[in-house]
């Protein structure tokens, strides 16, 4: 009996070594034909917005450093592609742009919750898209101008302030509403603006008093002195978890009332989660996607990548795999019918004019 256990072991054991180098084998193949395939050949990065702002300096650093990690190192080559807070490029994306892995595309912060807020216009379904994975958590904040009349959550109960940014499905706009529609606060909402430079020149103007929605990681790089020099005062912060370098700003979910509130709320801040997430069409090969996800964690982690998003005070916090950003899309799409229906009637509401 032990010599036959001996044998069954040692067959057990030269199955696995055969195993492994069968899969050794087969991953090198995988690589070499995926590097044939990318060699000499130019790989787009859609951006969502126009020339500047935190989308665009991502997606230039993303170009910049991601083609070592590919097989075959292609030219990664930036296209913009702003219009309808992410959603026309989004739509290219799901509907025109070829699925061989020669496109990827940074989503906006509204991409996520587009086909459950403006299905209207968005047309793709979010569990089609193929995530790569997700740069930073980055939270949303509310601000307005040292000098504007309203210079709190309070003030705005009573005051009215300006506030500015692209339109409905953006989350300077979507904010907003929630604001004024759930809590009752005083905003006169201005849609319109292309990108939140747009909006931070406009504030500086006193064309508006503020924003209700601009990542804090924008601000600090666009406008860092602003912070330094105190020429804004941050209202709220927007997601689901204080931020450590905020620990004094009032976080926008505390003002619900109710169970009700909270879980629209919570639909428009799972935006938050993976706040700079990256994808390419649907249907890309799943070898190839397998390459990209693994090009795209190699690049967050590179250092030369880091010092150069350092370098442009663009924070890289609990960089994120494409397979959980996959799976919280999945989650956000299965969101209840009666939750997306209650914030849709406050958009339509807002669009009325109500």
């Amino acid at each position: 009996m032990a010599g036959q256990d001996h044998i069954l072991r040692r067959s057990i054991q030269m199955l696995a070594v055969g195993t492994a180098l069968l899969t050794g084998i087969s991953g090198a193949f995988a690589q070499d034909a995926e590097a044939e395939f990318y060699k000499g050949k130019n790989v787009r990065v859609i951006v969502p917005t126009p020339t500047g702002g935190l989308y665009d300096g991502f997606s230039r650093l993303i170009a910049r450093h991601m083609s070592k990690h590919i097989p075959g190192q292609p030219t990664l080559v930036v296209q913009n592609m702003g219009g309808a807070a992410g959603l026309v490029a989004a739509n290219y994306m799901a509907n025109v742009a070829p699925r061989d892995g020669t496109a990827i595309a940074a989503a906006h912060g509204s991409t996520m919750t587009a086909p459950l807020l403006s299905p209207e216009n968005a047309k793709f379904d979010l569990k089609s898209l193929s995530w790569l994975g997700n740069i930073t958590r980055d939270p949303f904040v509310a601000y307005v101008w040292h000098t504007a009349p309203v210079q709190s959550l309070e003030d705005l109960k009573t005051k009215e302030g300006i506030f500015g940014g692209n339109s409905v499905g953006s989350a300077s706009i979507d904010y907003a509403i929630a604001a004024k529609a759930l809590f009752g606060l005083k905003l006169k909402i201005i849609t319109g603006y292309a990108n939140s430079s747009d909006v931070k020149l406009a504030m500086e103007r006193g064309e508006l008093h503020g924003t209700f929605g601009n990542g804090w990681s924008s601000l600090k790089s666009d406008a860092p002195e602003w912070i330094a020099e105190k020429k804004v005062t941050l209202l709220t912060q927007f997601g689901l978890s204080r931020h450590p370098e905020m620990p004094d700003v009032p976080m926008f979910i505390d003002l619900a009332k109710n169970e009700s509130d909270r879980q629209a709320l919570e639909l428009l801040l799972s935006r938050q989660e993976y706040s700079r997430p990256y994808y390419a069409p649907p249907q890309v090969p799943a070898a190839r996607l397998t390459v990209l996800r693994r090009a795209f964690d190699a690049t967050v982690k590179d250092e030369a990548f880091l010092a150069d998003a350092a370098r442009i005070q663009a924070p890289v916090d609990g960089p994120a795999r494409g397979e959980d950003v996959e799976k919280a899309a999945h989650r956000l799409a299965e969101t209840s019918p009666a939750v997306v229906k209650r914030v849709l009637e406050m958009f339509a509401n807002f669009n009325a004019g109500k």
